[in-house]
């Protein structure tokens, strides 16, 4: 989804304090471009057995994936609960419950609208491969959220872009968002703490703990099909020998102070799931403190 990045920084911008979920995985969307996205599954049910089963091993934040443990979703999520503006990221054509705002990827087509809904028509990403979403929302609160949008588009457009809309009906809007190639990829810093693992410690400001660890498995989210240009980020200690490992397969890494840096070429279909391995456990003191990516 290459439009991912662009529709993020759409978001925050026009709606500060949004909690967001993504149900896209094992592709994803939002996680890792929304700060505060927490990750999941839309129809677990409908995945590969394996694959189900690799998902379920990530915890976030010590929390499991979104979808894959229904105990656990039935505790109170005080972030999502207290949030005005609650936005859920989902390849299904239905309104998500407990979500003030539903965006579908690749549109509702024509589908008619549920008594009290409306609809904006997001077309973002490159501007020579357009993709559509649609919003979902209350009807009373749409020409709220379209004025958010229009003018949060406007604020990050530059040089070359193209941006518009207009409302349709009073129940339906448009908004058009396209950047020239390569797109809108910005650099990502994720800390430990936001990245799902698959570790029972939840990391926290101080790092991931890895002190003993001898593998460990990271999922950091929809990357657009690019190279990237990786850095590991460590502290308390040096990682020492390392392997690192790109869906399972080993990838050359090279030891930087602090850090280990590598170039992965992500998948378009799914995101990447990234392992880490050390023959006798982790250093002593080692921390993971962040991701670094860059296109």
């Amino acid at each position: 989804m290459s439009a991912a990045p662009l529709l993020a920084a759409l978001f925050a911008r026009a709606l500060p304090g949004l909690a967001a979920r993504d149900l896209g995985l094992p592709l994803g969307a939002l996680l890792p471009w929304l700060p505060g996205t927490r990750a999941g599954v839309a129809d677990a049910m409908a995945l590969d057995p394996a694959e189900r089963a690799l998902l379920a091993r990530f915890r976030q934040q010590g929390l499991p994936l979104l979808g894959l443990d229904p105990v656990a979703e039935a505790e109170p999520d005080p972030a999502w609960e207290e949030a005005r503006d609650r936005l859920a990221w989902t390849p299904s054509g239905s309104p998500m419950p407990g979500a003030s705002l539903t965006l579908v990827a690749g549109g509702t087509g024509q589908a008619p609208l549920a008594d009290g809904l409306a609809r904006i028509l997001l077309l973002a990403g490159c501007d020579d491969a357009p993709e559509r979403h649609d919003l979902l929302l209350p009807e009373p609160r749409l020409a709220e959220i379209y004025e958010c949008l229009r003018a949060a588009a406007a604020s990050l457009a530059g040089p070359g872009w193209q941006q518009g809309g207009r409302s349709l009906t009073p129940r339906q809007a448009s908004l058009l968002l396209l950047v020239p190639r390569p797109g809108h990829v910005p650099d990502l810093l994720l800390p430990s703490a936001a990245l799902p693992h698959d570790l029972p410690a939840p990391g926290g400001p101080a790092g991931l703990p890895l002190e003993g660890v001898r593998q460990l498995r990271l999922l950091p989210g929809a990357l657009p099909p690019l190279r990237w240009r990786l850095r590991l980020n460590f502290a308390g200690a040096e990682p020492g020998p390392t392997a690192l490992f790109l869906d399972g397969l080993r990838i050359p890494v090279r030891p930087v102070p602090g850090g280990l840096v590598a170039s992965i070429d992500p998948p378009a279909d799914r995101a990447p799931v990234l392992g880490l391995a050390w023959r006798d456990g982790a250093p002593p003191g080692l921390r993971l403190m962040a991701l670094e990516a860059r296109p």
